[in-house]
């Protein structure tokens, strides 16, 4: 699923060539989530392989500090050796950031530093340090580059960096990324079953809202295919027990969930039915009088009108009113808040073929 969303998806897979364009281009890199990131790790990853085949030259590492580290004593441990160190002289004038700029020996000015900030606690330091880094140099001298990964659920790194005027480039992921992109990755999972398009859409969309915001969980509901909309229930909770969710009020979950998906896909099953119901007893239906329904238009009648005037006239065999009454129900159910049954759904689904 990893490979599908980093590198098929449009939308992450031109967030991640962003973030390594930028790199090559020499330009500190702020990716800020407010949410979860769908497999953080395997995006961090490509972009150390793709950075390290187009940047020979450069060494790029991906670290995790520890909550409390200080950016100066963290980087000027890892890039500089303790010879070098030795050299330096703390004062007002001369800052760790500086003093590494000019060293013609510290490994920071040839390495890419891809920094999750997850779990600092104040990564403004970090940025502040980038900063002050970068503004040592020129704009076309080598020198090295950040990367910092950081969980802004506040927004409030974003404001520092834009307060700040940071000269770095800031990428947001949860603008990038859209609700489609996560139905596409479920789609994409169930490309290959055979079934119809709207059976795909209504399993994926019933992934979606199951997951909500969570695009891996979304991919592993995604994944039970056909058996999702049929046994919801017990799948998504060994789904969530699996991804660590709460379990509690998980039917009440599950309910809402089914009748977004249904909304989506069955709404439209029921008025393409209605438009061609009209359009193919028009001569039948057109002999009885319509100003009990407040109109003067065959076409504006909606699906319980018809089944009324049609159960209340005889107009159908008892087949062709059954599927009325069924069509008529599912519209009842869909608009009182309610979940059409199973079985329901697949008869819908057949007649909208």
């Amino acid at each position: 699923m990893e490979e599908i969303w980093w590198k098929r998806l449009t939308n992450p897979l031109n967030f991640a060539e962003d973030i390594i364009y930028s790199v090559l281009d020499g330009k500190t890199v702020f990716v800020l989530y407010e949410k979860e990131m769908a497999w953080k790790e395997e995006l961090i990853q490509d972009i150390v392989e793709n950075i390290e085949k187009d940047s020979p030259n450069m060494k790029t590492n991906f670290r995790i500090p520890e909550k409390y580290a200080e950016p100066s004593e963290y980087i000027m441990t890892k890039y500089c050796s303790d010879e070098e160190r030795n050299h330096y002289w703390p004062s007002a004038e001369n800052t760790v950031a500086g003093f590494l700029a000019k060293s013609t020996k510290a490994a920071l000015n040839k390495s890419n530093v891809i920094l999750d900030l997850s779990s600092c606690g104040e990564p403004e330091k970090w940025i502040d340090f980038a900063e002050e880094y970068h503004s040592c140099f020129d704009e076309y001298d080598e020198h090295g580059v950040f990367v910092f990964f950081i969980r802004d659920t506040e927004k409030r790194i974003r404001e520092y960096i834009k307060e700040n005027e940071c000269q770095s480039e800031c990428m947001s992921y949860d603008d990038s990324i859209q609700d489609f992109d996560m139905l596409m990755l479920c789609m994409t999972i169930l490309s290959e079953q055979n079934c119809s398009i709207q059976q795909k859409q209504y399993i994926a969309e019933t992934a979606a809202a199951l997951a909500e915001d969570d695009v891996e969980t979304a991919g592993r509901l995604a994944e039970y295919k056909g058996s999702l909309p049929v046994n919801t229930l017990n799948i998504t909770k060994k789904i969530f027990r699996e991804h660590g969710i709460s379990c509690e009020d998980i039917e009440t979950r599950v309910k809402k969930a089914l009748w977004k998906a249904q909304v989506k896909v069955l709404f439209p099953i029921i008025e393409q039915f209605r438009s061609r119901f009209i359009s193919e007893n028009i001569d039948i239906l057109k002999k009885y009088p319509l100003n009990i329904y407040k109109t003067h238009s065959i076409f504006e009648l909606e699906i319980g009108q018809l089944y009324h005037l049609c159960y209340s006239n005889q107009i159908l065999s008892g087949k062709e009113l059954k599927v009325l009454e069924k069509v008529r129900n599912a519209r009842n159910s869909l608009a009182h808040l309610d979940v059409v049954p199973c079985n329901d759904v697949s008869y819908l689904m057949e007649i909208g073929q």
